[in-house]
């Protein structure tokens, strides 16, 4: 036995899974109502050796509360299961669908051997295997790959799984919570209604002889705080009040090793059941601790420290008036940080305006790093573009997910704030048209480009921009693309001008230069393998010495040469969103 079952022994004795038969009958732990923590009957049905890889799950029949007409609730993951005054385990799974709460133990000695880790050694930060947030151009996130599969056979319910953690959600809209709860249920929760009644970025309650958690206690592991709150909750199956070390849930929470999250206090408003999986409503208290392992038999933490955030602050100034503050932390965590600002971002806007309707949404973000630096991003999302609010929130998400995730380093990420402000006008306008003046220029001159747009309404503005021509392009056959942000980077994309960050540098370059749908890029183009990706690094004109190097270059896919190079690249600014392309054909005479 481990050392930390040696010393819950101390406390509390542990059954041995090698004595559990079938038959057995016991009680469990868990908090149906308020915070008063009753008990439950367990009849032992079975014990599945191997049930996964090094691991065995004990089969039980569970009974008394409200468990017969919910059966095994989301919640409940960490209720502990005593047999004979002896610890067994923790619920923490159960059959969906099922008609009788028959539920999946996990055996406490496999909760202290699995999460008996040193802090750190989980994946190193960046690394490219862990799951990343990529985001659709209509600013829709999803993970690639998905953290939890989706497991076809769950439909019919045939097959023992991980109880579901349910997200007690305060401040959340129906519109909110369309566009978050499927990232969440790709993460292995499930969003649920939630109040709230403390402080995330308050310290944690010390820790005393009383402890303010025991078995059965419901507990949380916070992931937003402050005026917007969102709580994974489940329940505690062990507190060492020697050591201040508690265990829950019985199941992986994140699955991803060495975390630090906030650990709540929690209530239970009540249970609803349901025909898939029944939950519990929870509201959070004040933070008593900090999360540190997340393994596969459950969630070990500690009483009286602190976890690290990420301070977000949010201003609006709505289309109705008035400014509203917003001060909320994020757990701060690779995987969890981008998904959060972005669930952040969506819940205020979506609360602070309309989900639908003629709208206009100016944003700006200022994300200062580790080592001093701020990054700012802003931008303009109206109605008539796909995804306002989402695309919106993906402006801030996006770079964060870039700096915690990229394949170069751990950027960390100190501070995030953004700037708000909304009208109930759909400033968008439409490329109508765009010609030259002519369409035979002299090297070394210049191109005379006028677009016109046409806004909503169908109201149409020209504008101008004149366009240089490199001497080097005498008697060539150009082109000139004049195109919104999304179509450029489809054409980046398909060209290759891409590449994967080799450098710190690159990625903070890669942020500030982010396309904006409120500028309309113009990009002179000319045929020729005169550029190249090196090293993550687009180089436009490269002499013919330098692209002979290059062709001979066999450094594992870091260098690329490209059919096609950027000669010049400018932008029109615009007080609206801006979509559309056209392509225009420039000959440039001969010397």
């Amino acid at each position: 036995m481990a050392g930390g079952a040696l010393q819950a022994a101390a406390q509390t004795a542990i059954l041995p899974l090698e004595e559990v038969r079938p038959g057995m009958v016991g009680e469990g732990r868990t908090v149906f109502a308020g915070e008063e923590v009753e008990s439950f009957g367990v009849e032992i049905v079975g014990v599945l050796d191997g049930a996964m890889p090094g691991r065995s799950i004990v089969l039980a029949n569970l009974s008394g509360g409200p468990l017969a007409h919910t059966g095994v609730m989301q919640g409940m993951s960490g209720s502990p299961v005593y047999v004979d005054g002896r610890l067994l385990g923790a619920v923490a799974y159960a059959f969906p669908f099922a008609k009788d709460p028959i539920c999946g133990i996990t055996p406490f000695e496999e909760m202290v051997r699995f999460t008996e880790m040193p802090l750190g050694t989980g994946a190193a930060p960046g690394v490219a295997a862990a799951p990343a947030l990529r985001f659709s151009p209509a600013g829709e996130p999803s993970f690639d790959p998905a953290p939890v599969p989706e497991v076809g056979i769950e439909r019919d319910g045939r097959q023992l799984l991980p109880i579901r953690t349910p997200v007690a959600a305060s401040g959340l809209s129906p519109a909110a919570h369309r566009v978050l709860a499927p990232l969440f249920r790709q993460l292995g929760m499930e969003l649920s209604p939630g109040g709230f009644a403390g402080a995330m970025g308050a310290a944690a309650a010390p820790q005393t002889g009383d402890s303010p958690l025991q078995p059965g206690s419901p507990v949380g592991a916070t992931l937003i705080g402050g005026d917007l709150v969102l709580m994974a909750s489940g329940t505690v199956t062990h507190v060492d009040e020697a050591t201040g070390e508690v265990f829950a849930f019985g199941h992986p929470f994140t699955g991803l090793g060495t975390i630090s999250i906030p650990m709540q206090a929690a209530r239970v408003e009540a249970n609803v059941a349901s025909l898939s999986n029944s939950f519990r409503i929870t509201s959070a208290g004040t933070p008593i601790g900090v999360w540190q392992q997340d393994r596969a038999t459950g969630i070990r933490g500690r009483l009286g420290a602190r976890a690290r955030t990420i301070p977000l602050r949010i201003r609006v100034e709505g289309s109705r008036g008035g400014r509203r503050d917003y001060d909320l932390e994020i757990v701060d965590h690779d995987l969890y940080s981008p998904a959060l600002a972005f669930s952040a971002l969506v819940a205020v806007l979506s609360q602070e305006e309309r989900p639908a309707g003629t709208q206009t949404i100016r944003l700006g973000a200022r994300i200062a790093v580790g080592d001093g630096r701020t990054l700012a991003v802003e931008d303009v999302f109206a109605s008539g573009t796909a995804g306002v609010l989402p695309g919106a929130a993906a402006l801030v998400a996006a770079p964060v997910a870039l700096l915690l995730g990229n394949p170069v380093e751990r950027i960390p990420v100190r501070e995030i704030e953004v700037d708000i402000s909304a009208s109930e006008e759909a400033q968008a306008a439409t490329l109508s048209r765009a010609w030259l003046r002519s369409s035979r220029v002299r090297p070394g001159g210049t191109a005379t480009l006028r677009v016109a747009l046409r806004d909503f309404r169908g109201a149409e503005a020209t504008r101008e921009l004149e366009v240089p021509i490199p001497r080097s392009a005498a008697g060539r056959r150009l082109t000139l693309l004049v195109a919104d942000a999304l179509s450029v980077a489809v054409a980046d994309q398909r060209q290759g001008v891409t590449g994967t960050p080799a450098r710190v540098e690159q990625i903070y370059r890669a942020i500030s230069r982010h396309r904006r749908q409120s500028r309309l890029y113009v990009r002179l183009v000319g045929s020729g393998r005169s550029a190249a990706v090196v090293g993550g690094e687009y180089l436009p004109s490269l002499p013919p010495s330098v692209r002979s190097v290059i062709s001979r270059d066999s450094s594992g896919g870091m260098t690329r040469e490209l059919p096609a190079s950027v000669l010049w690249e400018g932008h029109l600014d615009f007080d609206a969103t801006v979509s559309g392309s056209r392509q225009l054909i420039l000959q440039v005479e001969a010397r």
